[in-house]
């Protein structure tokens, strides 16, 4: 299997400050999948967003369909693999409480909240000259906090958006409980899912106000950390 995933170049510490990168990364990891990376440019996918995943000539844009084609590809195999439909739909549901609504929480903060945005500025488009570097981030920014008040919760205060974030991480501590990973004592899908965002919360040098919210909970703090060395134990050693 022939893998090269197309994803926005690395900006930082973490493989990839984009949690949906990064899920994936952890996934390709976490199967035990042989891999290259290469950081593109959006426009190089048909959707127009990152990551992208060529297999053998086949390009899949969007993370999840690109996990699923993955899972479908292992067979037995797979890290879902003896799920039974109960747990499934429990992966899911954690999978949709992260990625359609605290991922919102994240990109407001990072790339609308003023407090946040000059380091995301600076970490995205540092290597540009500074009329570019304002001009392009701008631009990024305005498409973002349009996609933000689509969403729902770019309509909301700063206040109200961290309330919700705080009610996200406290789910999921609750979820996880005294658990190495979310369903059990293996990763799953879910968790390659989970760490994508909570590992860009917790473990990149954008620190924002969720990473202090999410680091009240030890356990997702160890999960993060349990994670991080089974997938990516070159940060440890860094």
């Amino acid at each position: 299997m022939a893998l090269t995933l197309y994803q926005f170049p690395q900006t930082g510490r973490l493989p990839n400050d984009s949690p949906f990168c990064l899920k994936v990364q952890a996934y390709l990891r976490l199967a035990g999948l042989e891999y290259r990376c290469l950081g593109v440019p959006p426009f190089k996918s048909p959707t127009g967003k990152l990551p992208m995943l060529d297999d053998n000539g086949l390009r899949i844009p969007d993370s999840s369909a690109i996990l699923a084609h993955l899972e479908a590809s292992l067979g037995e195999r797979a890290l879902d693999a003896g799920l039974s439909e109960s747990e499934r739909a429990q992966g899911l549901a954690i999978q949709r409480l992260v990625e359609e609504h605290l991922y919102w929480a994240l990109l407001w903060m990072r790339w609308i909240d003023p407090a946040g945005w000059p380091a995301t500025l600076k970490s995205f488009f540092g290597a540009l000259p500074p009329g570019p570097r304002q001009l392009v981030g701008g631009l990024i920014r305005r498409k973002l906090r349009r996609d933000a008040r689509g969403h729902g919760l770019g309509l909301l205060s700063r206040e109200q958006i961290l309330h919700r974030a705080e009610q996200d991480l406290a789910t999921l501590a609750a979820l996880l409980g005294g658990q190495a990973y979310f369903l059990g004592a293996a990763p799953r899908t879910v968790d390659a899912c989970v760490y994508g965002l909570l590992g860009n919360i917790l473990g990149s040098e954008l620190r924002t106000p969720l990473t202090e919210l999410a680091e009240r909970h030890a356990n997702l703090k160890a999960y993060c950390a349990r994670l991080q060395a089974r997938c990516f134990p070159e940060l440890n050693r860094a």
